[in-house]
């Protein structure tokens, strides 16, 4: 899985460890210099725009700079990328709490995948009769 930035201390890039890293004191106030405070000043952020045209057909973890609309940022700096989005998701979840981040696919879905979404959700507890539409066994709803 690529992962191209480990967010998950004050190891990961900052100026002085001030042990607010990862707690609620630190964020866009913090002096830390990691990489939610600095990423910008670092020149680890850049358009949005080029990290998909690099990485199409491909889940994407961003991290969204303070600076940025977080709704609709035009600049980020890429986390983490892979063709699955479970090895994205994974990563993401080591980014600190007090980050904006945004996971999506950065591609076309398939026709399976647009039918699963269009289709009715079953009810709890039942089980599915067609594989999942991003493959493997069936998935079951609840427990066995």
């Amino acid at each position: 899985m690529p992962v191209l930035i480990q967010l998950t201390t004050a190891d990961h890039g900052g100026r002085v460890s001030t042990g607010k890293c990862g707690t609620a004191e630190c964020g866009v106030s913090c002096n830390c210099g990691c990489p939610y405070t600095a990423m910008e000043t670092r020149g680890h952020t850049e358009a949005i725009e080029i990290i998909e045209a690099r990485y199409p057909n491909q889940w994407l973890g961003l991290v969204i700079p303070p600076e940025e609309d977080e709704f609709a940022p035009e600049r980020a700096m890429l986390v983490a990328y892979s063709h699955d989005d479970n090895e994205v998701w994974d990563a993401m979840s080591r980014v600190t709490h007090n980050q904006v981040v945004h996971v999506y696919f950065n591609g076309q879905y398939s026709a399976d995948y647009v039918d699963w979404a269009a289709s009715e959700p079953a009810t709890y507890g039942a089980r599915l009769s067609q594989p999942s539409p991003f493959g493997g066994d069936m998935i079951s709803l609840m427990p066995l």
